[in-house]
């Protein structure tokens, strides 16, 4: 039989027998295995054999060594843990238990309670294990269980969920485990946790299983970014096996800063532009065969505490791009108006130059530089050779996904702005140049599409209103002079919307424009 049991908890072993009792009967034996299946090198631990007579007997602790007893002792395992980090000293652990994770989670629930720390957990709808509930097993286990928020809910709502339930207790904080409840890093999750304000998403240790090839890389294109470099710097670094700023030209403490924050800079001699300093980045990145390569902003919008949802997201889904969003879930990103109304025309206009007109296939926060690359997305971006200097690069990724059939997710996040070293390039500006890039790259796209069926639209919206204003014309003999001017403009300007579409159609297939349009997708 085999049991399960807690720290310093106590179980009798007990069994029946079948056949005559005047026969010598084999001595009975326990074997002793951790239930994470490690050997304990970050945990001592112990167990100890208590007999009726209260004398107790250390056992071995490894899965091939077992030790006589008597059939009638009581055993009584101790556990002792080396002290767990001060910073998450009575932190509790965030677990949402799923359909395909409940021995995963038992485990954690298991190592948490080990290390001292209470583990609350939440559920979406009911799990079974070997025919026994689930969530009957880990109330044994001291677990403290919340009931989920109606309907559908996403995860990121389970996890505010546990964040609640822990402030309503009284907890100084709370770790997130991440979906899949991979093995806790508990000395990077502490570093995370200093740099947090209340929770922190947890760091799965298989992210410093080889320090030969980094498994998490995150770069930061940073340009006049003294103000705040350094803090989002300390942010990143508990997430990364190494932290890349790329200095675009700066003429302030920007590299020297990040360099003392415990980055590797890579200073630009020369402004290049947002896009420049990511082509630098995703060509570092390709160098160190990064697993994951993730871009933050270097004025502090992006929380780097999401960075875990990112990267777990990509490595479950095996997804080529994962984009952090302002757009999916419960918004809490806080966006100006203005900014709102240009980045809703801008989301409009790059969806439909990708060709993805149903809103079930949209892209739904096309500029967001919060972005998490495989290694595959890293090494094609890295020799994009087309790929533009300026604030337009991160709809040229998208087209460049486009091109090379990668695969795209969007995972809510939340973006602030308001923030001390905000972009350095204007809302006009900005959205001047991602409209220049926009309809540049239609040329490269769908131009008959894009601009064409408007076109057309629109020249025959301007023919029928100046039928329809000379037939009243006829018939009454009153003329119509400013709606006759409009449906003038609309006509006109229809027209040449379509001429322009159906040159741009004829350059495609140029041969240079083949050429060059083939040489960008290898």
């Amino acid at each position: 039989m085999a049991y399960t049991i807690q720290p310093r908890a106590e179980a009798k072993f007990s069994y029946s027998v079948d056949g005559p009792v005047d026969i010598a009967l084999p001595e009975p034996t326990v074997e002793v295995t951790p239930i994470d299946g490690d050997d304990a090198t970050d945990e001592a631990v112990t167990v100890e054999w208590r007999a009726t007579d209260g004398t107790t007997t250390s056992l071995a602790m490894s899965s091939d060594t077992v030790a006589t007893v008597n059939t009638t002792a009581l055993p009584t395992i101790t556990t002792q843990v080396s002290p767990m980090t001060d910073t998450l000293a009575g932190t509790a652990i965030g677990v949402v238990l799923t359909p395909t994770n409940q021995n995963a989670v038992i485990r954690t629930v298991l190592r948490a309670s080990r290390r001292g720390h209470p583990v609350i957990v939440t559920t979406q709808g009911t799990h079974k294990v070997d025919g026994t509930d689930t969530q009957e097993i880990l109330r044994t286990l001291g677990v403290i269980l919340v009931s989920p928020p109606s309907g559908d809910v996403s995860m990121a709502q389970l996890h505010r969920a546990l964040s609640q339930a822990a402030r309503e207790l009284g907890l100084p904080g709370i770790v997130l485990q991440t979906r899949e409840c991979n093995r806790i890093d508990y000395e990077r999750t502490a570093l995370a946790f200093e740099q947090a304000d209340y929770e922190v998403v947890a760091v799965p240790e298989h992210w410093s299983q080889s320090p030969e090839i980094p498994t998490v890389v995150v770069g930061i294109p940073a340009y006049n970014a003294a103000d705040s470099i350094s803090q989002v710097v300390k942010s990143a670094r508990p997430y990364a096996d190494e932290v890349i700023v790329v200095d675009d030209g700066s003429h302030d403490e920007t590299a020297a800063r990040a360099q003392a924050a415990g980055a590797t800079v890579v200073v630009h001699e020369r402004n290049r532009g947002y896009g420049g300093a990511l082509k630098t980045i995703f060509k570092e990145g390709a160098e160190r065969d990064a697993a994951h390569l993730v871009v933050i902003d270097a004025d502090g919008q992006h929380d780097p505490a999401d960075i875990p949802l990112l990267v777990e997201t990509q490595r479950r889904d095996g997804t080529d791009i994962v984009i952090g969003s302002r757009y999916v879930g419960e918004r809490k990103t806080r966006i100006p108006f203005v900014r709102a109304i240009g980045l809703g025309v801008i989301n409009s206009l790059t969806n439909a130059s990708l060709g993805k007109l149903r809103p079930s296939g949209f892209i739904r926060d096309t500029q967001s530089g919060y972005r998490a690359y495989s290694r595959v997305a890293t090494r094609s971006l890295a020799s994009d050779r087309v790929l533009g200097n300026n604030m337009g690069a991160s709809t040229d990724i998208l087209h460049h996904a486009h091109r090379n059939r990668f695969s795209i997710a969007e995972v809510e996040t939340t973006i602030s702005y308001d923030v001390a070293n905000a972009s350095s390039q204007g809302s006009f500006s900005h959205g001047m140049d991602l409209l220049r890039n926009i309809f540049w790259t239609v040329q490269y796209g769908r131009p008959m599409l894009v601009l064409g069926m408007p076109g057309v639209l629109t020249w025959l919206l301007g023919v029928t209103s100046v039928t329809w204003i000379f037939y009243q014309y006829v018939e009454t003999g009153a003329l119509s002079f400013f709606p006759l001017v409009g449906a003038v403009v609309c006509t006109i300007g229809g027209l040449l919307v379509c001429i322009t579409a159906l040159m741009m159609h004829v350059l495609n297939g140029h041969p240079t424009m083949k050429r060059l349009a083939t040489e960008d997708a290898h």
